[in-house]
């Protein structure tokens, strides 16, 4: 990945309390992974793994969000045959139409959940690390969380 990003602590960020997982030049990042599997399938998790391409009703869930506590999420989506690495602000996250901020009963909207499937993977498509510079997308998104 990048050797600028960091474990956060308390030296770094006085406010840490374990709230993310990366720190790069005052980023608050919280990186999440999913698994892209077979929702149709009733089998074990690992018998209904997904490719990249396929065709079949893919699902993934991205959970225990909470863009309030970092600046950009990178999310992690774990193919068979591939992994795929999304990078988005938190701000996007939050007003993605598909965010529910309610990801358990009772839940005082401090904690949200998104569902991937085939109906709107292709909504994450402009967030798509393109290259090796997961750097600058990093950058960019935080970026993006100020000015949009």
């Amino acid at each position: 990945m990048s050797s600028k990003l960091l474990t956060p602590n308390k030296d770094l960020d006085p406010d840490y309390d374990k709230q993310y997982d990366l720190w790069l030049d005052g980023i608050r990042i919280e990186v999440k992974a999913s698994r892209a599997v077979d929702n149709d399938s009733d089998e074990p998790l690992y018998k209904k793994a997904l490719s990249l391409n396929t065709k079949k009703n893919l699902l993934m869930n991205f959970q225990q969000l909470k863009p309030q506590y970092c600046d950009v999420f990178v999310w992690l989506a774990v193919y068979r045959d591939s992994t795929t690495i999304w990078v988005m602000s938190s701000r996007e996250v939050e007003e993605h139409s598909d965010y529910s901020f309610g990801q358990h009963r009772g839940n005082l909207g401090n904690e949200g959940q998104l569902h991937v499937t085939q109906r709107n993977i292709h909504t994450l498509d402009k967030y798509i690390v393109e290259g090796t510079n997961i750097e600058m997308t990093i950058r960019n998104a935080a970026y993006r969380n100020k000015t949009s």
